[in-house]
């Protein structure tokens, strides 16, 4: 799967100057469960934006729900060791392996067994079902789990709180997802959400600034929402950026905006998931 070690040094001889963004992305998805594109493909078009740090981050759901799209537990191994491989061929950019990991309530054994088996850089946290119903996918929009818009997005609330209280994971992934479809709760569910940023909190985790929803959604904006970061950053939680590409040329995805977007929620630096520093944001 991966270029040859000498493709890629010519290939890195001959890239030219770039003027660097100085931001992480640590939710990128290859071959390895449901991208497009290979490792080498997503570092070069790092490099091409001048990102500090690229962290690969493949989806991982329990046997239970588990499909062609995510990384089996049996290639889990490969994948580690593929990511190994490619930062030895690319020194100029500090490469990190992460998984994304779906949290389940019934399956959560098998899932934090897995973040303790492997040498995982860090570990976002995904909810993409409630209750066994994968909201996440165009194919359910007509299915009976959204025939209560406000249920999917209590449960989802109430396992992210369930899964951030494990301690298992470093950071959430596109927090308040449920809004993909452009989908709104009629309920109120700001407790809920309270609820949820105060056991992050607790835990440590960071929340990431995720750019998939502004162009590749039907919501048009990026998660979170721009209420719900005020109010993670007054809970002094920290921040990362995530562009979920799933194409090479995704990588690093409207991360002008999403700085942006961090700094008029009050947020002056992110945090760098090699070291887990802060970092001023530029």
């Amino acid at each position: 799967m991966l270029t040859s070690a000498g493709d890629l040094g010519r290939r890195s001889a001959e890239r030219p100057t770039v003027t660097p963004m100085r931001i992480g992305d640590y939710h990128v998805h290859t071959l390895f469960s449901d991208g497009c594109d290979e490792l080498a493909a997503c570092v070069e078009h790092a490099l091409e934006l001048g990102l500090p740090e690229l962290g690969f981050a493949e989806h991982f759901t329990p046997v239970c729900l588990a499909d062609d799209a995510c990384c089996s537990r049996d290639r889990v191994e490969e994948y580690v060791a593929a990511v190994r491989e490619t930062a030895a061929c690319y020194p100029e950019l500090r490469l990190l392996c992460g998984i994304e990991a779906d949290y389940l309530p019934e399956a959560a054994e098998e899932t934090l067994a897995l973040l303790t088996s492997f040498p995982f850089d860090y570990a976002l946290c995904a909810v993409h079902f409630v209750d066994g119903f994968s909201f996440d996918e165009a194919r359910h929009l007509e299915a009976d789990g959204w025939r209560d818009v406000d249920h999917v997005w209590r449960r989802y609330y109430e396992t992210l709180t369930e899964a951030a209280q494990t301690g298992a994971f470093d950071v959430v992934a596109h927090l308040d997802l449920p809004k993909k479809w452009g989908l709104r709760p009629s309920a109120d569910v700001s407790a809920l959400e309270r609820t949820a940023l105060q056991a992050i909190a607790a835990a440590g985790m960071a929340i990431e600034i995720n750019t998939s929803g502004l162009e590749r959604h039907p919501v048009t904006e990026m998660y979170p929402a721009a209420s719900l970061l005020r109010r993670a950053r007054a809970e002094g939680i920290a921040l990362t950026f995530g562009s979920d590409a799933h194409r090479a040329a995704e990588v690093g995805a409207h991360f002008a905006e999403a700085r942006a977007w961090a700094q008029a929620a009050g947020y002056e630096s992110w945090l760098r998931l090699s070291d887990r520093e802060p970092v001023a944001l530029p």
